[in-house]
């Protein structure tokens, strides 16, 4: 073998080759740089620890002035909710279901000289639109505890806005979490006391949220004999938030839609978009440095076309001439692949400082994928270039 490589390597242009190895080592580590951020973001993209929500949205009705005079309340008709059920753009669609009694809830905590209370109110979604994870999120008709989920502004509202003109202390929200609410219950000629804890803060969902069961168990209790089948709000979850139909058919029917909600979800989309449009290109790159390889191979068998053509004559095989070349388009393919992930673990202690940043909570996913996309990447190319090699011999 070696005598063989040393007649066949007289035409080598170590230029080209150092080259494409560079050339491939950019497109490779674009691609795995692109896998791996995806993966690393894809907790944020889904709303799971991160500050942008996914492609969900919530409607309303505008309320007019009529309404408000005749004390009217704006709701979706069932064939409304049905019809927006059937847009090509909708993926799920739930309803929000209110309590339809009185609440009042007291928060005490005698070490932090807190005493307030105030009426509340309580909603429901289906879990699938919640955007907390917790075991705790249940109920069972009998329970005295119930969990509770607010929006992260209004503790905002309460530690920058109420507690400094209060003379409140500030709390964070793992304290809130350890706190519990007395809950008063009234309706029906009926009244019940339970004890609320707060499990959770929602970045999507801009109201007192407890859950479905709850919902339903206190209403059949505290006010059966109230209309059930309003249903004043609808969250969606959309296939593609920059679709023009969404904002066509909101606008065609007066619906409004709350908050930055469509705002943020065209972020998350575009971030997805631009993963992609980032994984092609290190594709395309890495595509034509091995087209530039093959290009310097083929070059360098035509130049040695002699000493090949008298090897063969004096007994050696096709597939004995081609392996040094062959060994040499995998060891250029698999120092790209060690350079490549050189490089993205450097990138991505960067990034991830800046993600975790945004997101506390933010579990980064390990680096198998990457590899197995770098290594199964570099074995393709390399038994293509085989192959190729072969039958450009033979």
């Amino acid at each position: 073998m070696r005598l063989i490589w040393k007649v066949l390597r007289q035409n080598l242009s170590i230029g080209q080759f150092i080259g494409f190895i560079i050339a491939n080592i950019i497109g490779l580590t674009i691609i795995v740089l692109g896998v791996q951020l995806y993966r690393d973001i894809q907790p944020i993209l889904s709303n799971k620890a991160g500050f942008m929500r996914p492609d969900f949205m919530v409607l309303t009705k505008p309320v007019s002035t009529l309404d408000a005079i005749s004390g009217t309340k704006p709701a979706f008709e069932p064939g409304e909710i049905e019809e927006l059920r059937q847009q090509p753009f909708v993926e799920q669609l739930g309803t929000f279901t209110a309590a339809q009694y009185r609440i009042y809830g007291q928060l005490v905590v005698k070490s932090y000289g807190i005493d307030v209370g105030s009426d509340l109110f309580f909603e429901a979604v289906p879990d699938d639109f919640i955007d907390v994870e917790s075991e705790e999120w249940t109920f069972t008709p009998g329970d005295t505890k119930v969990p509770i989920i607010v929006p992260r502004t209004y503790l905002n509202l309460y530690n920058f806005g109420y507690a400094p003109t209060s003379d409140f202390p500030a709390i964070s929200e793992s304290m809130v979490n350890k706190v519990v609410l007395n809950l008063t219950l009234w309706g029906n000629e009926r009244s019940a006391q339970l004890k609320g804890r707060i499990i959770g803060f929602s970045s999507r969902i801009n109201t007192i949220l407890v859950p479905q069961t709850f919902i339903e168990w206190s209403n059949a209790q505290f006010a059966p004999y109230r209309h059930q089948g309003d249903v004043s709000r609808l969250i969606l979850r959309v296939s593609n938030p920059t679709d023009e139909r969404i904002a066509t058919y909101c606008k065609e029917h007066e619906l409004n839609i709350e908050g930055d909600n469509l705002n943020a979800s065209k972020a998350s989309w575009l971030m997805r978009i631009l993963v992609a449009v980032v994984l092609i290109i290190g594709l395309v790159i890495c595509l034509l440095a091995a087209y530039v390889l093959m290009l310097s191979i083929f070059l360098l068998m035509q130049r040695n076309q002699e000493a090949i053509r008298n090897l063969k004559a004096i007994g050696y095989t096709s597939h004995y001439l081609a392996r040094p070349y062959q060994l040499l388009v995998f060891l250029t393919n698999l120092t790209s692949v060690a350079f490549a992930m050189i490089i993205l673990t450097s990138a991505r202690h960067t990034y991830l400082a800046y993600l975790i940043g945004l997101a506390p909570d933010l579990r980064p996913a390990s680096l198998a994928v990457a590899w197995l996309v770098a290594i199964l990447f570099a074995i393709v190319l390399s038994a293509f270039s085989a192959r190729v090699i072969y039958r450009s011999i033979r």
